[in-house]
C-alpha cells in the first residue's frame, strides 16, 4: 500500500459499506471513524450469512467482513462465500495474532483492516478497495511476516517438534524421521500434525519451506531446549 494512493483517497468520499462484524464494540469503532453525515452508508448485517445466500445482491460498495465471522461462513458455505468475494469487494477485519490464521482467506478479499494496527486508516482502505486496488500486502511482505509470527511460536514447539521439524527441511518421510530419531512411526506422524497446527501451516511442502529459510534459528532452538531441565521423557529424543 503505498503513500501516493493513500494520499489520493484521503478526503474522499468513502463507499457504501456494509459490516459483517460479530463484535458490537468494533461495529461502533468502524462507524465512528466516518462522519456524522456519511454513518447512513454503513449498513451493520444483522444476519451475515446473507452474504451468501445471496452472493450476487452487495449490501454495499464494500463489505467488510472479520476473521471470526469469515472463519464461521467458510466452514459450511466456503464455495458460496468465494462466490461472493469474486462479484464484490470484500476487505477482511482482524487483529494481528490472527494474521497466521486468516491468510487461507486472503484470495478472497480486496483489502486487509488490522483492528489494533490501521483501523485509522479505515476510511483510505475502503475508498482504495471501492476503485480496485488491492490492498494486500506483497508475496515478500507476508513470507518476512508469517515467518517471524511463527519463529515467535518456535517456542512453544517440544525438543521433539523441533528436531521433526528439522527433518521435514530434508523432506524425509515420517518412517526415515521415525528411525532417525529413534521414535515410533505413529509418534512422529502425530506429532507433525501438531507442528502443522501449532505453526499454522496449510500443508507439510509449506512447513519445509520455512524450516529450510529458519533453519539457523531452528537449531539454536534445538540447543536452548536441549539445555533446559525437566523436560519431560517420553518427549526426548532417543538415541539411534
Amino acid at each position: 500500500m503505498s503513500d501516493p494512493g493513500m494520499s489520493s483517497a484521503h478526503g474522499a468520499t468513502p463507499p457504501q459499506v456494509a459490516l459483517a462484524v460479530e463484535d458490537t464494540h468494533m461495529v461502533s469503532e468502524i462507524v465512528g471513524r466516518f462522519e456524522p453525515g456519511e454513518r447512513h452508508d454503513v449498513k451493520v448485517l444483522d444476519d451475515p450469512r446473507s452474504l451468501i445466500e445471496h452472493p450476487d445482491e452487495s449490501p454495499g460498495e464494500v463489505t467488510i467482513i472479520s476473521f471470526p465471522v469469515m472463519r464461521q461462513l467458510a466452514k459450511f458455505h466456503r464455495d458460496e462465500l468465494a462466490e461472493f468475494c469474486r462479484n464484490n469487494k470484500a476487505v477482511l477485519l482482524i487483529r494481528s495474532p490472527e494474521f497466521l490464521d486468516s491468510i487461507g482467506f486472503l484470495e478472497f478479499v480486496d483489502g486487509v483492516i488490522f483492528a489494533d494496527a490501521t483501523m485509522q486508516r479505515v476510511r483510505e482502505i475502503l475508498q482504495l478497495s471501492k476503485s480496485g486496488y488491492s490492498i494486500l500486502p506483497s508475496a515478500a511482505v507476508m513470507d518476512i511476516v508469517t515467518d517471524r509470527l511463527r519463529c515467535d511460536t518456535l517456542g512453544r514447539l517440544s525438543p521433539v517438534e523441533l528436531s521433526i521439524l528439522d527433518q521435514v527441511r530434508l523432506a524425509k518421510t515420517n518412517r526415515a524421521i521415525a528411525r532417525s530419531l529413534g521414535l515410533t512411526e505413529a509418534n512422529v506422524k502425530t506429532k507433525v500434525r501438531a507442528i502443522l497446527k501449532a505453526l499454522k501451516f496449510q500443508n507439510r511442502t509449506e512447513a519445509a519451506v520455512f524450516a529450510a529459510r529458519q533453519n539457523e534459528l531452528i537449531r539454536q532452538a534445538i540447543a536452548r531446549k536441549g539445555k533446559e531441565k525437566g523436560v519431560d521423557p517420553e518427549d526426548k529424543v532417543l538415541p539411534h
